[in-house]
């Protein structure tokens, strides 16, 4: 009888997987509904009570729940494959139970508004507006580098532990709150759940500094990253525990978080963020303002860019490649049209942002 009972609830929930598909597909971004009954009440109750249930441990659960799904994936395709008379049953019944916990418990958060839409921040940007904002960057981010390391030519190095970087990131909230008056996060970030993972090397390989888990809310870090890409990626997945999916929307608050803080340092963090990506988008459009500007910035802020492009090259391959191609098909399918790239696009926020006064 209970196996019997067990198969009709298998099946029912093969047979609802399609059509659950289609219409999470379908529900569009900046869905009002979304908006309002999911991100700012259900999602916000039900995240405060994961990391609650997770923030206590020291150690990333949501890491171990990944491990012992593989396992179990690992196991019954080399040994229960072959025995099982049920095996679309199964892996439909759980590939749904699966989505649908993904979805609810935070991945319906990509149908919500987007940060362009709450600070009504339309079309691109253009050149000499970039220009501009990066000579500016380039004078407050070499006062601040000097101010704090005493000398222009020394590399900037994060002092703090992982446990304090965590510390003095979750002020950040309330000091946002203060800068940007359009209540973008509604909630107060209670029950600090953010940890190293047990994956930080399968991480580096993959070419992934950090992930938040759906199923636990923790923010589980890659602490094999350069110490200086450290905090902004913490403030990064803190905004993907607030329920901003979309990645160039967390960049962007993250960037706010850093710049908005009482820390010289974490504003070090903030400048530094959006210097680099100034740099990169200056490097396709004009190669020879480019390089003019490089010339002016502190030798100790390029030695740090520098050793972290270095870090990342040593782990480029294949694993990086498929992982990053993968990624990108998931964020599309998520409604992030530009996939990967998204993570790049929170330049156009920073610009428009400032351009309009705010900063």
């Amino acid at each position: 009888m209970y196996y019997l009972k067990m198969k009709k609830l298998k099946l029912s929930f093969l047979l609802s997987l399609l059509p659950m598909l289609i219409i999470i597909k379908n529900i569009e971004v900046g869905n009002p509904y979304v908006e309002k009954y999911y991100s700012d009440f259900f999602y916000l109750f039900i995240s405060e009570k994961l990391r609650l249930m997770t923030g206590w441990v020291s150690f990333p659960i949501g890491d171990l729940l990944y491990l012992f799904m593989i396992i179990s994936l690992i196991y019954f395709i080399f040994f229960s494959i072959k025995s099982s008379k049920n095996i679309l049953l199964n892996l439909g019944s759980s590939a749904f139970v699966f989505i649908f916990l993904f979805y609810l418990l935070w991945g319906l958060n990509y149908k919500r508004l987007t940060i362009k839409d709450y600070l009504e921040i339309n079309g691109d940007f253009k050149k000499n507006e970039l220009i501009n904002f990066t000579e500016n960057l380039i004078d407050r981010i070499n006062k601040k580098h000097v101010f704090l390391f005493k000398n222009d030519s020394i590399r900037p190095i994060n002092e703090y532990s992982f446990k304090q970087s965590v510390e003095i990131s979750k002020r950040n909230i309330d000091k946002l709150k203060e800068k940007v008056k359009i209540p973008i996060i509604k909630s107060d970030y209670k029950n600090v759940s953010v940890k190293k993972s047990l994956f930080s090397l399968p991480l580096t390989y993959m070419g992934f500094s950090g992930y938040i888990n759906p199923f636990t809310n923790e923010a589980n870090i890659n602490y094999k990253i350069p110490s200086t890409s450290l905090i902004f990626v913490i403030n990064h997945e803190i905004a993907h525990q607030l329920g901003i999916a979309s990645e160039k929307d967390a960049n962007f608050i993250s960037y706010l978080m850093l710049i908005s803080s009482d820390n010289e340092y974490l504003k070090y963090c903030g400048l530094s963020y959006a210097l680099r990506l100034c740099l990169n988008e200056l490097y396709k459009l004009d190669y020879e303002k480019y390089k003019y500007l490089l010339e002016s910035i502190n030798k100790g802020i390029i030695k740090d860019y520098a050793e972290i492009n270095k870090f990342w090259k040593n782990y480029e391959g294949k694993i990086e490649e498929i992982s990053k191609k993968s990624y990108d098909i998931y964020l599309k399918q998520n409604n992030i049209q530009s996939g990967i790239k998204n993570y790049n696009e929170s330049i156009s926020l920073i610009l428009k942002y400032k351009f309009q006064g705010n900063e």
